[in-house]
């Protein structure tokens, strides 16, 4: 295979998914890759497993499967996470549930590509810095010393860093060739969920034959999306930076850690009487990996 569409963060939204893989049709012979999270907080997490398994998508565990499945306790999410988690269990059918439940947190994909979600070995780790990046691709040297092109999500941000070099500047829909030597890091971007502001879902294309990589934006209908999170009681707005209450930030981001606290506080007792969700006390919501 020398075609990936390289997909993340698909997180439910059936609207981003089906822009992207429509967008895709102008590129025959790709085969798909998920760095993880295909489902919490969007409002059709069957719909989206079934697309990506009828695709064959080589997909990978996200924390948000973590959580869904009792893998992951809610300390490190923020409130709209915690509560989509919550209500993913209860919609999905048995066979999505096994689905996600045999998603490993790594996978190769011929020639080069390794594939996980925060990390190689931790689908909570932010890769947010430089020195970050560094350490994911220092920890694919170390477990996987044929892969030279990590494919990881989480942050919900493109990005595109080369070993020993840093973060390397793009615009969307202009290929950039990759090293020859040495590795890299690629972040896609999230196909369901933004985090600037903007209604766009975001994906990559691989091209492993001529050693490039396209980062892209595709519109959706982000109304429709909106409309079918309120009525499933699921929260449309998750985006911190974006939240204003008073005129600032500062404030949103305070309130949004204590609700978040306190809603993760609650699951938690009610585990402990219920035996229902494993896990230890969430703690102190300081460090929220969303």
């Amino acid at each position: 295979m020398t075609r990936w569409a390289l997909l993340a963060d698909v997180h439910g939204n059936l609207e981003a998914l089906e822009a992207v893989l429509e967008h895709l049709t102008d590129w025959p012979g790709a085969a798909l890759i998920c760095a993880g999270d295909v489902v919490g907080y969007g409002a059709d997490p069957e719909a989206c497993v079934e697309r990506l398994e009828a695709r064959r998508a080589l997909c990978v565990a996200g924390n948000h499967e973590g959580m869904v499945l009792g893998r992951l306790g809610f300390d490190r999410c923020v409130r709209a996470g915690v509560r989509a988690a919550l209500w993913t269990r209860k919609v999905l059918s048995p066979a999505a549930v096994r689905w996600l439940g045999e998603l490993p947190l790594t996978r190769r994909a011929p020639p080069d590509l390794v594939v996980c979600h925060g990390s190689p070995s931790d689908p909570q780790f932010y890769v947010s810095t430089s020195g970050r990046a560094e350490a994911a691709l220092a920890e694919l040297a170390r477990e996987h010393p044929e892969g030279r092109r990590l494919v990881c999500g989480h942050t919900h941000h493109q990005m595109l860093h080369v070993e020993r070099r840093g973060p390397v500047a793009f615009a969307p829909g202009v290929p950039l060739e990759l090293p020859r030597v040495g590795r890299c890091l690629i972040n896609p971007g999230a196909v369901g969920q933004s985090r600037d502001g903007q209604p766009l879902a975001r994906y990559a294309r691989y091209d492993a034959e001529r050693h490039t990589v396209t980062f892209l934006e595709v519109p959706y209908d982000h109304q429709r999306t909106c409309a079918k999170l309120r009525r499933a009681g699921l929260v449309p707005q998750v985006a911190i930076g974006q939240v204003a209450i008073g005129g600032s930030r500062r404030l949103a981001q305070h309130v949004e850690g204590w609700r978040t606290r306190l809603t993760a506080w609650r699951v938690w007792r009610t585990a402990q009487r219920s035996s229902a969700i494993p896990g230890p006390p969430p703690g102190s919501g300081s460090h929220l990996d969303r």
